[in-house]
């Protein structure tokens, strides 16, 4: 019986995207915090917004537009991964924040480190090779 219903959901899902990507996370979360606020201010615009969301996400799960499915993805990415280097370097620098101290280079703004607690120290940038002296 399991098989049978696994072999039908098998020959369903060929040929489309059938995948849980950024974007389709993205729009569920979204989704999801929109339904959490509709729900406490009665706003029923909200909702249907929400829920928008939500089918659209699982309209691309079951697409067999899988390139167009891939593209929409990879704009995705492209356009927010400026937000995702950002965050990823402020969590590091937060989990860090007690070993080691982060500066930009001063002539091509590329994010440095350095040990906490070695006083004066001269720094030469790997990106561009400027040297030039810091207090940590």
């Amino acid at each position: 019986m399991i098989q049978k219903l696994q072999s039908k959901l098998i020959q369903f899902m060929k040929g489309r995207y059938g995948r849980i990507d950024s974007l389709n996370k993205t729009m569920i979360i979204i989704s999801l915090i929109l339904l959490f606020i509709a729900n406490f201010g009665f706003l029923w615009p909200l909702r249907i917004i929400a829920y928008g969301l939500f089918f659209y996400a699982y309209y691309r799960v079951f697409s067999k537009k899988i390139y167009v499915r891939s593209n929409e993805n990879q704009r995705f990415i492209r356009k927010t991964r400026p937000i995702a280097k950002k965050w990823h370097l402020w969590k590091t620098k937060f989990t860090q924040r007690k070993t080691y101290r982060y500066f930009p280079c001063p002539s091509c703004k590329q994010q440095m480190r350095a040990p906490k607690g070695r006083g004066k120290i001269k720094v030469t940038c790997s990106k561009c090779h400027h040297s030039f002296v810091k207090k940590v």
